[in-house]
């Protein structure tokens, strides 16, 4: 059954692949569009390549967070495929939003970083809902040092890949406490988070 679902995917995936746009070209176009800086809106059916990264990156030389600020950004999928590579689409270090609706997401994750080393305490808010992940990379979804104000709703994750463990965000080694392979994996958890089902 998983093999005819595999040969069925491919001949869904195909003819689009081969046209196929990235998702950070979508994001540099997009225009502001309600509360949000960014808002995407896809086409039914086509596929998006690539990650994204939304908010700031944490240099562990210097231990201090650098690139551009975060802002509010809407994935609007509308059913479109989001073929991430192996990468992922990740807000970082900013008290900005991150919403995601109706995608189908293959070879990737999202993520959702904040930080809590005072003076920094900063996280990113936002929602997943009625997303389809296949053999997502690592994790479906990961909620990393972040928690309140996220919402996953009505999501399918399957087939989720091990590579290994995970790497810390502060130094970068790689730790046996932090498997991959999971649908969604949360910590450093803060505040209340809500699972809809």
């Amino acid at each position: 059954m998983k093999k005819y679902f595999s040969i069925l995917l491919i001949i869904i995936l195909l003819p689009s692949m081969l046209t196929s746009m990235s998702l950070k070209e979508v994001y540099d176009t997009a225009d502001s569009y309600g509360d949000y800086d960014k808002y995407l809106q896809l086409e039914t059916g086509e596929v998006y390549t690539g990650g994204l990264l939304i908010g700031k990156i944490f240099n562990p030389i210097t231990g201090s967070l650098s690139s551009d600020e975060g802002i509010d950004v809407c994935i609007e999928g509308n059913g479109a495929i989001l073929d991430l590579k192996g990468e992922e689409i990740s807000i970082s270090y900013c008290a900005n939003k991150l919403d995601i609706d109706n995608c189908i997401i293959i070879n990737g994750n999202i993520r959702y970083r904040g930080i809590n080393l005072p003076p920094d305490e900063i996280f990113p808010t936002g929602s997943v809902t009625y997303c389809t992940f296949y053999k997502p990379h690592d994790y479906g979804i990961r909620i990393q040092g972040a928690g309140g104000g996220i919402t996953l709703e009505r999501n399918l994750i399957v087939d989720a890949v091990d590579t290994d463990w995970d790497f810390h965000y502060l130094h970068g080694t790689s730790l046996e406490l932090l498997p991959t392979g999971a649908n969604i994996a949360i910590s450093v958890f803060y505040s209340l988070m809500v699972f809809l089902i």
